[in-house]
């Protein structure tokens, strides 16, 4: 299996150069791991909590080859995505910027933390479960201000740097980050990765929602008949921190309407605000009354008035 290096540097610690305690070492190793496990899996299914299938684990099968000194330095050779999760990557459609088959899950991590860290709101690389992860780095930190930096070494992509600020910048994202919304949104099933049961939805507008279906609701086969027509999908969308949808998690897929014509727009919320495909429902007024109901319901004898009503 080829392998790319990297080098992890800690800054600030009690122990001489080169030395660190196992304790610690633990709990470094321990966040790196998980920060890398939810960065692939948010890029490979939309989602980046969930189980830890083969490839996953294969994909962070990291080995610690050495510590030496220069501060204490970890390190670590990392398998490349190209031998351990290609099939999982490999329809472009659904990446604005797929990985190449030499980076590793510590390149996507370094991304996510970097976009994280950025001063944008628009980041398809990281969510809440991902932030959870990436402050894990701080619990080594206590009263001492560990600076940590990944460094790849030769061919390798990937490179962070984090500090007590950074932690604070993680803080803040996840508070702009929306919770997932229940919506119905309808558009042209296209491009099914059967592995992951993913699709790619179109819009009237051209516009492109990613998705996955809810393995509770839905099976890979509800999918196969589908692929290429109009369909309506009732789901939890998950967004951006900026209110722009990143993924929808399907829970009902039937083909399209002449009704549905009313669902065919993106979903979109205001931060801080509830959602703008229910206007009508003021903040306090979305503690009890949930867009959820609406759930099963759609298509059926019901009119878009009764359907509103329902939520009043």
């Amino acid at each position: 299996m080829s392998n790319q290096h990297y080098q992890l540097k800690l800054d600030g610690l009690k122990e001489p150069q080169g030395q660190i305690k196992a304790s610690d070492l633990h709990q470094v190793l321990g966040a790196l791991i998980k920060t890398a496990e939810r960065a692939t899996r948010l890029m490979a299914t939309g989602e980046s909590k969930g189980g830890k299938p083969k490839w996953l684990a294969e994909t962070t099968a990291f080995v610690v080859t050495g510590l030496t000194e220069g501060s204490t330095i970890l390190e670590i050779d990392a398998p490349e995505i190209g031998a351990t999760a290609k099939e999982h990557f490999v329809q472009s459609d659904f990446w604005r910027e797929p990985p190449e088959n030499s980076d590793t899950a510590l390149t996507l991590a370094a991304q996510a933390i970097d976009e994280a860290l950025s001063d944008g709101d628009s980041s398809e690389r990281f969510d809440s479960g991902l932030l959870d992860a990436a402050l894990e780095f701080r619990k080594v930190a206590r009263d001492a201000d560990i600076k940590y930096k990944l460094i790849p070494t030769g061919n390798a992509r990937g490179t962070f740097e984090l500090s007590q600020r950074s932690y604070e910048t993680f803080e803040a994202k996840k508070k702009k980050l929306p919770e997932p919304r229940a919506f119905i949104v309808s558009g042209r099933l296209d491009h099914i990765q059967y592995s992951d049961r993913q699709f790619l939805l179109v819009l009237t507008a051209g516009q492109k929602l990613r998705g996955s279906i809810h393995q509770e609701f839905l099976s890979e086969e509800s999918l196969r008949p589908l692929w290429g027509k109009p369909v309506t999908i009732e789901g939890l969308v998950h967004f951006k921190a900026n209110g722009t949808p990143r993924f929808i998690e399907a829970r009902k897929l039937s083909v399209q309407t002449s009704q549905d014509s009313i669902f065919d727009e993106m979903p979109r919320i205001s931060v801080g605000e509830t959602a703008e495909f229910f206007p009508e429902l003021s903040t306090k007024s979305k503690k009890r009354a949930d867009p959820m109901v609406l759930w099963n319901t759609w298509p059926g004898d019901e009119s878009i008035d009764e359907l509103m009503a329902q939520l009043d």
